[in-house]
Order: C-alpha cells, then sequence, then structure tokens
C-alpha cells in the first residue's frame, strides 16, 4: 500500500497478509490448542489469534519508520489515520448494530463507533466481536505523536520505559485481582508493549539494516515463534481459552515476549536480501493490501461455512484454501475497494521533514521517487 509519508515496503505488506491469514484460519478451525501438539502446522493454527499481536507490532514499526526524525502534525496525523480506518470500521458497526436483534441500544451504538469501543462487554454482543482490536489500534495512534516526541527527546530508552512500566501495571493487576488475562488480551495495557516494541524493531531497521539479513536467522526467527507457541500453549493448556489460562501470571510476560518473537521474525523477514519471484510479489502485496478488509470481514465467512460445512467429512485446511480463502479475498477484494480505497485520495502528508534510513532504503515524505525495496523488487 503506497503512502503518502514514507517509501513502500513490499515485504510489510506480506506480513499483514500473513497475519490476517493467521486470525481466519484460527477462527475457522475453531479455537484454541486445548490438546498439545508439536505439529507446526496445527500450533500456528491453533494459536493464529496471536496474529493480532503481529498486527500490532507492524502498526508501531511503520508508524515510527514514518515519524522517526520528523515533526509530525499532530490534527494531519490523525485525520489520516481516521480516514484510513474509520470508514470500513464504521460500515461494520452499522451491519453488526442493524443485525443484532435490537440487542445494542443508543449508548451502546455511541460507545462502538468510539475510540472506546474495547471498554466494557459491548463488543461481545455484536456480530463481529473481533473489532475490539481497532479500538485499541486508534488508542495507540492517539498517543503515539507523543511517543514518537519523547522517543526523539529520550532515546529509545523512552519507549524501553513504556514496556517496563506495562508489564509493571499488570503485575500489579494481577496481585490485586489474581488474573490479568482480559487487561493483557483486549486493552491497551497489555497491547502497548507490542507497539512499542514494534517502536523499537523501526529504529534497529534503520539503523542495522543487515543485523538479521542472513537466511539462518530467518529460520531461527520462525523457529523462535513456533517455539514460544508450543511453550505457551502447554503453560496456559490451550491460549486464551485454556484450561489453566484465566489466572495464569504468564499474562504478566506473554504479551511482551509475543511481541519480541513477532519483532525478530518480521526484521529478519524485511532485511533479507535474496530476490522474490515478481509474480509471488505482486500476488502478496496485493492481499496484504486488502488485509485490513480480510480482517474485518473474515468473522461472518467463517461462521456461515462453519454452519454449512460442519457435517462435511472434508479436511478443514482443505475447505479453508479451496473455499473460505478464496471467498474472504473475493469480499475483501470489494470491501477494498468500495469502501477503503476511495477514501485514500483525502490523505494529507503529515510529517514535515525528510530522513535517510541507514542502508539501502531511502525513506522519504512527500517524495514520488520510486525506491528500492529492502530485499524485494521495485515499485
Amino acid at each position: 500500500m503506497i503512502s503518502k509519508n514514507t517509501a513502500y515496503l513490499s515485504r510489510l505488506d506480506h506480513l499483514r497478509f500473513f497475519a490476517a491469514l493467521l486470525v481466519a484460519a484460527y477462527h475457522f478451525h475453531g479455537g484454541p490448542a486445548l490438546t498439545p501438539s508439536l505439529n507446526p502446522l496445527t500450533v500456528f493454527v491453533k494459536e493464529g489469534e496471536a496474529g493480532v499481536s503481529l498486527f500490532m507490532v507492524l502498526s508501531g514499526f511503520i508508524l515510527t519508520i514514518i515519524a522517526h526524525g520528523k515533526e509530525l502534525n499532530y490534527r494531519k496525523f490523525v485525520y489520516n489515520r481516521f480516514i484510513r480506518i474509520y470508514p470500513l470500521y464504521l460500515t461494520m458497526i452499522f451491519i453488526a448494530a442493524y443485525a443484532s436483534n435490537r440487542t445494542v441500544d443508543f449508548l451502546q451504538f455511541l460507545q462502538l463507533i468510539s475510540p472506546l469501543a474495547n471498554v466494557g462487554h459491548f463488543m461481545g454482543s455484536i456480530k463481529f466481536p473481533h473489532l475490539w482490536t481497532i479500538a485499541v489500534e486508534f488508542q495507540f495512534y492517539l498517543i503515539f505523536p507523543f511517543f514518537i516526541a519523547f522517543m526523539s527527546r529520550y532515546g529509545a530508552r523512552y519507549v524501553l520505559g513504556v514496556v517496563v512500566l506495562a508489564v509493571a501495571v499488570r503485575v500489579l493487576l494481577f496481585v490485586r485481582d489474581t488474573t490479568v488475562i482480559d487487561a493483557a488480551y483486549s486493552t491497551l495495557v497489555g497491547r502497548i508493549d507490542q507497539f512499542c516494541i514494534g517502536m523499537l524493531m523501526a529504529i534497529i531497521f534503520k539503523s542495522r539494516s543487515r543485523l538479521l539479513s542472513s537466511p539462518v536467522a530467518l529460520v531461527l526467527s520462525v523457529v523462535g515463534v513456533y517455539l514460544w507457541f508450543v511453550l505457551f500453549s502447554r503453560i496456559t493448556h490451550g491460549g486464551y481459552y485454556g484450561d489453566a489460562s484465566a489466572y495464569n501470571p504468564i499474562w504478566i510476560i506473554s504479551p511482551t515476549i509475543e511481541a519480541l518473537a513477532w519483532a525478530g521474525l518480521a526484521l529478519a523477514y524485511l532485511q533479507q536480501r535474496w530476490q522474490m519471484p515478481r509474480i509471488l510479489d505482486s500476488v502478496l502485496c496485493y492481499l496484504g493490501g486488502i488485509s485490513f478488509s480480510m480482517y474485518a470481514w473474515h468473522f461472518p465467512i467463517v461462521q456461515i461455512f462453519g454452519r454449512f460445512t460442519a457435517d462435511l467429512e472434508v479436511s478443514w485446511y482443505w475447505l479453508f484454501l479451496f473455499a473460505v480463502l478464496p471467498t474472504i479475498i473475493a469480499v475483501s477484494s470489494l470491501s477494498y475497494y468500495i469502501i477503503e480505497k476511495p477514501f485514500f485520495g483525502f490523505r494529507t502528508s503529515y510529517v514535515k521533514k525528510s530522513s535517510v534510513l541507514s542502508g539501502d532504503t531511502l525513506v522519504e515524505s512527500n517524495s514520488k521517487t520510486k525506491v528500492p525495496k529492502l530485499g524485494g523488487v521495485q515499485h
């Protein structure tokens, strides 16, 4: 997706698609890893809700790539994020409210369309409960310009301090309530780590462009994510819905560890120097470009397929690959071109200075110059 504030990194869209794919496969497969497994496919699908964490790490990363070392116009920044998120989000909320059989009253509706939609239990009463993540994202957008300004003033240690403070708050909540799972999973208290680690990942990407460029580093990073999923599933007996999850202290640190694992994988993938076949790169870029619509629409689609294919003697992954996923892509493509893309023309530049990344990649505000994408072909 082309931004008016930074050069295009194609592999970032690859990762966005992967995150959306994980979440969609998780919801279609039917839930968490209540039975521990070492099968990589099973582990990644059963812990696919962690795709949300990857989305949030990538959000912190790309916003910092755009903004670090530059002056932001706060009003224009928030306006751009509103234009990018709210047309589709409001569409989904209106549909959800209309389809909820009058269970959503006017005050609940006002909360749902606000950046505080994840406060309370209103999201559980609508048809698209996964949209709580949009509220958390927008809450981060509101404070990001302050974070980037403080990081420019105090350095990366400021963002590290935010991570430490977030962990400390979760410790206090756990000591008080003997549980911290909901705060860690569905609020900014737990997710702020992941945005901040994405911000730190951007600093590393800009200053050490070859740190994880070896293919061995990419393999090790994938193994690291896999091992974390296996460990987390065994500790909680199935992730968020696991038998040993609600009162497990692992939730104090799990958002941070998960973000570090994803950041390592994402950084290694973005820094790879091998060439990807042009057609594969283009397909993944397209799918990454519609990943927001994929995330928004996948839930009702997988529910419909789940209802009508429950009695079929066909493996879930064949159904997912050849029926569910193509349907999600088709609906998301229509959504992207009708709901999302028409608003892109209203976006504006919100950065006032340009900067050069160390390494091979130029990121320049308000530039129309085509630049080399890290490890990819040119766009």
